[in-house]
Formats: structure tokens, C-alpha cells, sequence
């Protein structure tokens, strides 16, 4: 059983990853395996729309997407965080997004069960603005990348007002909100 953590921030130990790390953590110590991929450490290019995967399921840009897809397809559950960029999720969790459409074919294309089996996905959100709106735009573009990958909506942890590096250690309840979270999630696989 795989709980796989998706870090989308390029900021190292920020408070979206931070959070993603607590979550990962009590995800652990129910006794799942847990990964933490970090899509700033990866070399891959964004989506050129070229249609190739539409058939195939298989994307024409061979980089380091090409592992994470089959991490994506083996993880019973999946814990993506980003921060908050202009009222959405980061460029590079957006550019891991928008390849998405090769799973996206392997799900409705080649009904490949890895991806139609709507396992549970879970995100965590952090903006530094209080606004209302923050996370409209990312819970939807989220939404639709869960179901491309073949997860379903789980849950969500949502986080305003923090910006400085850090910070969010200061509030034990989002901490406890984000170990929630990752036992819920390792419960989900069948622990």
C-alpha cells in the first residue's frame, strides 16, 4: 500500500511542503509505504499538445514524467500540495498537471485499471492572502486532475495567510489537520 506524496512548490521546506511532510509522516506510522516526489527536483518539460498520448497512453516527451506516471498509477492514495500562485496551484505543479493527458487517455481510452479504480486524492493548499476566493481556481483545476489520474476527491487541507517560510509550524491545528489527513489517507489504502 503506497500513499504518494506530490510536492509542488519550488520553495524547499515551505509551508506547503511542511504540511505534505506531516501528512506523509502519520500516513507512515499506520504502517503504509509513503513517497515524496518533488516536481522542482525534476527535469520535465511542460505539455506541447501534440495528441500522441490521446491513443497510446504513452506521452512522446521522454523525461521525468515517465516514472511519476507509474508511481501515480501504483499509489492507492495520493497527497498533492502546492502553494498558491495568483489564486492557483504553482507552474510546476500545473505543468505536472497538464501532462496529465496521458493518464487521462489510459483511464478513458485504455480503461487501464491502475487509473480507473478512483483511489482517494488529497490536496493541501497554502496562499499568503486571506481572500475568499483563493482556492476556487486550484480546487477545480485539482477536481479534474484527480479524476484524469484515476483518484477521486478525498479531501482537502485549505491554508490562508501564511507567506513567511516556515510559519505554518507555528499553528499546531494545521499541523494536526495535515496528520489528519495523512491518516486518512493511509486508512484509505486498507490500513
Amino acid at each position: 500500500m503506497l500513499v504518494l506524496g506530490i510536492a509542488g512548490s519550488p520553495r524547499r521546506g515551505g509551508n506547503s511542503e511542511i504540511l505534505l511532510d506531516e501528512s506523509l509522516a502519520a500516513a507512515a506510522e499506520i504502517g503504509v509505504e509513503v513517497e515524496k516526489v518533488v516536481l522542482s527536483t525534476l527535469k520535465f518539460s511542460p505539455c506541447i499538445s501534440c495528441g500522441d498520448c490521446d491513443k497510446t497512453g504513452v506521452c512522446t516527451l521522454d523525461d521525468e514524467m515517465q516514472p511519476l506516471y507509474e508511481k501515480i498509477g501504483a499509489a492507492q492514495a495520493l497527497v498533492f500540495a502546492s502553494p498558491m500562485y495568483f489564486y492557483a496551484v504553482s507552474a510546476w505543479a500545473k505543468s505536472a498537471i497538464d501532462r496529465a493527458q496521458a493518464l487521462w487517455s489510459r483511464k478513458y481510452i485504455l480503461k487501464d485499471p491502475r487509473y480507473t479504480a478512483a483511489k482517494a486524492g488529497y490536496f493541501i493548499g497554502v496562499g499568503a492572502t486571506r481572500g475568499g476566493k483563493l482556492f476556487d481556481g486550484a480546487l477545480l483545476t485539482m477536481k479534474y486532475y484527480f479524476d484524469a489520474a484515476g483518484y477521486r476527491e478525498a479531501g482537502n487541507l485549505l491554508v490562508r495567510g501564511m507567506d513567511e517560510k516556515g510559519a505554518v509550524k507555528a499553528f499546531a491545528d494545521k499541523m494536526e489537520a495535515a496528520r489528519e489527513l495523512g491518516q486518512k489517507a493511509a486508512l484509505g489504502c486498507g490500513k
